[in-house]
């Protein structure tokens, strides 16, 4: 984790922000300008900046709001960490660009808790895939790792569409947009439907994982596959539906014909305890995965084999 830190106050700010990320092992960072903070933001990931302040803020509310008008530090929560501010000077600050104000000394250990929470708040935000709302790799990562932990049983389904290139190149992003965003509704809609308590992540692109119950698996990737292929025809003009394909270039950029898409999913079951760490998983699901995809049509496949 890194902080970046206006050290323009004194009073103990740095340790302050050590204590308040030590479970993230800081780095923290001093500026004194809006423009050492744009050179530290381009020269590292910054997940947060903090700018301490006293009094009337002032020059903290003007720093704070020249810097989120930056390119690079747009998506870096910006936070003026105060120690008493009367209700005015706390209204203009919470009025301007700033992403949010903590309150209390360099020692208050509920303010501690409040930055923490804003930098989660922040991982979680960035984390979360745009079209479909569902949570991204690291939040895919983690919940992985603590199901290898466990050494519960578990069974990891990775999904993602047929040609889904050849009809983005063809309809145009707007359209394959569109298809991202219906396929995360059927796949989140299935998964909660047999299980509540399930959970569905979203790598990016077409490609979706979803994380449920063994004995849950094959009735969820049926009701997936069903519905799927009622509303993917919908996604194609007449002519090309009634074709039952398009023509786009493939990867070389030659004309090629493309079926209408279909979802393969691959299903690696853990039985407990079967693998140490998310690469494992990783590298028997792509494998699966390739393997499901020259079967024409919409399928699932479960991993027979054992852990290799």
């Amino acid at each position: 984790m890194i902080c970046a830190y206006c050290n323009s106050k004194t009073g103990g700010w740095r340790e302050g922000l050590l204590a308040a990320f030590r479970e993230f092992h800081p780095q923290v960072l001093p500026f004194s300008t809006t423009q050492e903070l744009v050179t530290l933001a381009q020269r590292t990931l910054l997940d947060m900046v903090v700018i301490p302040a006293e009094g009337t803020a002032g020059r903290e509310i003007a720093l704070g709001a020249k810097a989120k008008a930056v390119p690079s530090l747009m998506v870096v929560p910006v936070i003026v960490w105060h120690k008493d501010p009367d209700p005015e000077i706390a209204q203009q600050i919470l009025s301007s660009n700033i992403d949010d104000m903590v309150t209390g000394e360099a020692t208050d250990i509920t303010a501690h808790a409040r930055l923490r929470l804003a930098l989660r708040r922040s991982w979680r935000d960035l984390d979360v895939n745009p079209s479909s709302r569902l949570p991204g790799p690291t939040t895919i990562e983690r919940v992985l790792q603590e199901r290898i932990h466990s050494k519960e049983c578990f069974a990891v389904c990775y999904a993602d569409l047929d040609d889904f290139k050849a009809y983005n190149d063809y309809y145009g992003y707007f359209y394959g947009d569109k298809v991202i965003k219906m396929t995360s509704r059927v796949v989140r809609d299935s998964v909660f439907e047999h299980q509540p308590n399930g959970f569905v992540g979203h790598i990016g692109g077409d490609d979706f994982v979803f994380v449920i119950d063994p004995s849950k698996a094959k009735k969820v990737c049926q009701t997936i596959i069903a519905r799927f292929e009622a509303e993917i025809g919908l996604c194609y003009v007449q002519r090309d539906r009634r074709n039952g394909y398009i023509i786009s270039k493939n990867r070389r950029g030659v004309p090629e014909s493309f079926p209408l898409m279909n979802i393969s999913i691959a299903v690696v079951v853990d039985r407990g305890g079967m693998f140490t760490h998310v690469g494992e998983i990783s590298h028997m699901v792509a494998d699966l995965k390739k393997y499901v995809k020259t079967i024409p049509g919409s399928n699932y496949v479960f991993e027979r084999r054992g852990k290799y």
